[in-house]
């Protein structure tokens, strides 16, 4: 018969290899779950709910290796009743950076964050937790906290978070996670905050990369702050040396055409290669940007193309597209729809048939979605026996027509032989 008086710790590692060997992950698992729990569960919520806070602190170090009996450790304590403090949550802290369960790291500090800052105190100030975390230099852990506060619009405590780390003998999280933070503040509409917040990172030590500048100038256009966004593109590899690549050029693109400045989009890309020491003459920007290992790809077609419709300007997107699709940028089939759909809305249904000659001469198959807007560009045209050519044309290629596609023909005028339906 066991001794009574057996350890707390090894009763409860008993217990959780009892209670959980069958579970699998914890993948899904959050700190504020609610489980079914059953008889003998109560029982061991008392015996836990008396363990001393270094008796836990000991177990969760002790149990690193077995994380996910740990974790359930951890959430049983909160389901006991048990009190934690900075030290216990510290040790959790530390179980998840050592196992690199930083998505479960985040869980966490969002459930701190909100039960302080919304509900009922978790029993500490979160500036104790943070001091903790930069005592022990845990500097992943920092670089989640203040992605975090950034998610949820506290930006104030994210920068005070990155200034304690300055603070505190010049700690540093990471550019990935100043970048966050200063996307967010557009993203939550505080694009007057980007400017400054960039100007205090790196005064703080950050070493901004492409990413950054792409951020900073993404918050210039969104301020109609075109000029300063202008003279950053331009500029980037002389002043800031640092090499554009294909997501700070998409940026510029987009931002531009979002805010529907489509030439402005092409005149200062050409005034960036004329700037070039190594060129004479403003060359193809397709070339050029292709000689610096980036490709206008189909994601800048598409942007360029959305927002000159959107105008009303569906001649100007078909024609731009044209000289895309001419220069031997990659256009995905998704983008040669758009182009096909424009076509047929501007009537011109041999542009449109000629599109499609192209994809397959690129050796794209055409899918139904193409076929479908074919279909409806001659049914508007008022065209039905074009439209039936087409879709027997579908047929023929294996493609089963759906509901929407009946749907086009019908609304066409377009009837369909009793045999062509039960295909």
């Amino acid at each position: 018969m066991p001794h009574p008086l057996f350890s707390c710790c090894n009763f409860v590692k008993c217990s959780l290899s009892l209670r959980w060997k069958s579970i699998r992950s914890l993948a899904y698992t959050t700190y504020s779950d609610v489980s079914e729990w059953s008889p003998d569960t109560n029982q061991l919520c008392h015996r836990i709910e008396k363990l001393s806070k270094f008796k836990v602190i000991e177990t969760l170090d002790q149990r690193k290796r077995e994380r996910s009996s740990a974790l359930v450790f951890a959430r049983q304590l909160k389901e006991s009743g048990f009190k934690h403090d900075v030290e216990t949550y510290m040790a959790i802290i530390r179980l998840l950076c050592h196992s690199g369960m930083y998505v479960r790291l985040n869980h966490l500090f969002m459930y701190v964050i909100d039960e302080n800052i919304n509900r009922e105190p978790v029993g500490f100030e979160i500036c104790d937790m943070l001091e903790a975390l930069i005592e022990e230099k845990l500097i992943k852990a920092v670089d989640v906290l203040v992605k975090v506060y950034a998610s949820v619009g506290r930006f104030k405590e994210a920068m005070h978070t990155l200034s304690e780390m300055k603070s505190r003998g010049g700690l540093l999280v990471s550019t990935r996670t100043c970048n966050f933070v200063m996307n967010e503040l557009i993203e939550w509409g505080k694009v007057d905050m980007v400017e400054s917040v960039y100007g205090l990172l790196k005064k703080n030590g950050l070493i901004p990369n492409v990413y950054t500048y792409g951020i900073l100038m993404k918050g210039y256009c969104r301020k109609g702050r075109l000029i300063e966004a202008g003279n950053l593109f331009v500029n980037i590899q002389s002043e800031a040396g640092v090499e554009p690549n294909a997501f700070f050029y998409g940026t510029y693109i987009h931002m531009l055409c979002s805010i529907g400045q489509t030439d402005l989009a092409f005149q200062r890309i050409n005034l960036w290669y004329r700037k070039k020491r190594d060129t004479a003459k403003a060359l193809d920007i397709r070339k050029e940007m292709e000689s610096r290992g980036i490709k206008t790809d189909d994601v800048i077609v598409r942007s360029m193309m959305q927002r000159l419709c959107g105008l009303g300007r569906r001649a100007k997107a078909l024609y731009k597209f044209k000289g895309f699709m001419h220069s031997g940028v990659f256009i995905d089939g998704v983008t040669f729809n758009m182009a096909i759909d424009v076509a047929c809305k501007l009537g011109r249904m041999e542009d449109a048939m000629g599109l499609v000659e192209e994809m397959k001469f690129r050796k794209m198959k055409p899918l139904k979605m193409h076929y479908r807007t074919l279909i409806d560009g001659y049914c508007l045209r008022g065209e039905p026996w074009n439209a039936l050519y087409i879709f027997q044309d579908m047929m023929r290629n294996g493609l089963r027509p759906d509901s929407t596609t009946y749907h086009v023909l019908a609304c066409g005028g377009v009837f369909l032989p009793l045999s062509m339906l039960f295909k």
